[in-house]
């Protein structure tokens, strides 16, 4: 019989970002292999059911009665997590999470293994909300990374540039991130909409603060000059619905000036963003915080053939690194920004790599067994 894991997460399915959508990847995709998963998260929104099974994984939410920057409230949160780690063998904290030092600190007392898989270091934005609610998560990161057994990162390369991650060396353990796409499928709203446009430039993510989605924007004048008006900037992703970081508001003037050549086509399942991929001629990701530390969504890109600009942000350039499919810029800078956008328009061909080469580097199932390894391996030293 294979061992129970409970994974703990701030904010998990229908929540949609990276960080989401690495817990879900993960958690269904060990529950496809066998294992007892469950889920401890938030119920930050009201109309989500306390407990719920989907796609072979239990998901337990604890109440949440009210948001504090980008952190859910949970008064009751000790409770579930005492119950849920009395009934693992594994647990899998995804940081940076405040309550991770509970799943923690009660796996510990229970005498349970603890594998911490870490996203990105914390923001340090302005602001006494944000101070308060940082300081408090930092401590129980300290904490957390102190008792844990071991630590997953994306990369080398983040880690390597991170002062949090630098204090605990000899407990990292490196695995690419989770990244499934859907097979596509042809005919959506979206293909049609765009379809008489030649240049189809895209951003894909939340539109939040630190994605640096004013400095796509600022390069429409460039792309005008050379373009014309037949271009477009094609931005997916939720917006007034992020929690504690949409910028949708901040980007209102930039859209408004520059509506004749950019689209908000809102949050996309899977099958669409598939179409979107296919659609897109290259993929931005501008980003110019560490809240960014790989973005699945260049990988996700190049699976279906379409090139990436990336900031030149540690774990963020990575994936355009080890495949050669894209340009690397440095993060803020609209000018280099928008002259590798169209260097990378007018030769889409020299950029593109077979989907076969792109699995190599970045299957599936290979990260799936690397974690199984890794919590077998720590369930043997008991």
């Amino acid at each position: 019989m294979k061992p129970k894991i409970l994974l703990g997460i701030s904010y998990y399915y229908p929540n949609i970002s990276g960080l989401t959508l690495y817990a879900q990847r993960l958690a269904e995709g060990l529950a496809g292999d066998g294992y007892d998963v469950e889920v401890l998260t938030s119920r930050h929104l009201k109309t989500l059911q306390s407990r719920e099974f989907k796609n072979n994984v239990v998901i337990r939410r604890a109440w949440t009665p009210f948001i504090f920057g980008r952190g859910p409230i949970m008064p009751c949160y000790f409770i579930d997590a005492f119950m849920a780690v009395w009934q693992a063998d594994i647990v899998n904290c995804h940081i940076p999470q405040f309550e991770a030092f509970i799943l923690v600190v009660i796996a510990k007392l229970l005498g349970k293994r603890v594998v911490l898989t870490h996203h990105c270091d914390l923001s340090n934005w302005p602001g006494w909300v944000n101070k308060i609610a940082e300081s408090l998560t930092f401590f129980s990161l300290i904490l957390s990374g102190t008792l844990a057994d071991k630590i997953v990162v994306y990369t080398k390369d983040y880690a390597d540039n991170s002062k949090y991650l630098s204090c605990f060396k000899g407990k990292l353990v490196y695995i690419f991130p989770p990244v499934k796409v859907e097979n596509l499928d042809k005919g959506s709203k979206i293909e049609s909409k765009f379809k008489s446009v030649k240049y189809k430039i895209g951003f894909a993510g939340r539109i939040a603060r630190e994605k640096g989605i004013e400095f796509l924007l600022d390069g429409v004048p460039s792309f005008r000059n050379r373009f014309g008006a037949n271009f477009k900037i094609i931005l997916a992703g939720p917006s007034i619905e992020v929690i504690g970081g949409g910028n949708g508001k901040g980007l209102q003037k930039l859209f408004k000036k520059y509506r004749d050549n950019t689209a908000l086509v809102g949050s996309l399942n899977q099958k669409d963003m598939a179409i979107f991929y296919s659609l897109i001629d290259v993929l931005v990701l501008p980003s110019t915080e560490r809240l960014e530390s790989f973005g699945l969504v260049q990988v996700e890109a190049m699976l279906f053939g379409c090139p990436v600009v990336a900031s030149d942000l540690p774990g963020v350039r990575v994936p355009v690194q080890v495949t050669s499919m894209g340009k690397i810029v440095p993060p803020g800078n609209s000018k280099k920004l928008a002259e590798a956008i169209i260097n990378v328009l007018e030769n889409k061909k020299d950029f593109i790599k077979p989907r076969r080469y792109i699995e190599k580097i970045f299957n599936y199932q290979k990260v799936i067994g690397a974690y199984e390894r890794l919590f077998e391996s720590l369930l043997k030293l008991q």
